[in-house]
């Protein structure tokens, strides 16, 4: 007689076997222990069958389980839906049965989405402070940059070197310090920002 054999601690099909004859009772064979005469069901797509009884647990002697389908994610890339980190396979979730409602196999679209019942969903106010903190970086370094530029003619300038074109390029590299200074307060800031262009 076949039987079939399933992991003690998941519960998942594992092989056919075969089981030993019973020399008090030859029309009853013995089933080993994690094992059953009940053949699993085919496995689908995503889902793997395994043996448990009711308390979700793989039970030692046949009798007390029975077969069931469940979702199989261990060749799935799965995310905490915390922070949308990437999350590996472990005690915490071993990728066999539902997911727990701190994971999900959807990627996180962006660093301003957050997990909300379900689904990933953009927090626009999120994004927002994102914008701006990247804006607001690009623009203080364009700004030390300006600032490394300026600083020589502004020597030249105080002892009255300049030459006509110095003075010239000192003055547009102002307007383009005052420009960036000013990004922050245009209308379609941080979503739309119109960049001043760095003097040649």
């Amino acid at each position: 007689m076949e039987i079939f054999n399933y992991n003690p601690f998941t519960g998942e099909f594992l092989s056919v076997g075969v089981a030993e004859d019973n020399p008090l009772e030859p029309d009853v064979p013995i089933v080993a222990g994690w094992a059953t005469p009940v053949a699993p069901p085919a496995a689908g797509q995503r889902s793997v069958p395994v043996y448990r009884d009711q308390a979700g647990v793989a039970p030692q002697n046949w009798q007390e389980g029975a077969w069931s389908l469940v979702p199989d994610y261990r060749g799935t890339p799965l995310f905490r839906t915390a922070d949308g980190s990437a999350f590996q396979l472990s005690g915490e979730y071993n990728g066999l049965g539902d997911l727990p409602p701190f994971l999900t196999d959807e990627p996180r679209p962006s660093p301003a989405h957050v997990w909300t019942v379900d689904e990933w969903v953009l927090d626009e106010a999120l994004q927002a402070e994102q914008l701006a903190a990247t804006a607001r970086a690009d623009r203080d370094a364009l700004l030390a940059e300006a600032d490394q530029l300026i600083a020589p003619l502004m020597d030249g300038f105080v002892l009255g070197e300049l030459t006509e074109e110095d003075e010239t390029r000192l003055r547009a590299l102002s307007q383009y310090r005052k420009a960036l200074r000013a990004v922050t307060n245009q209308a379609g800031f941080p979503r739309t920002i119109d960049w001043p262009v760095k003097p040649a």
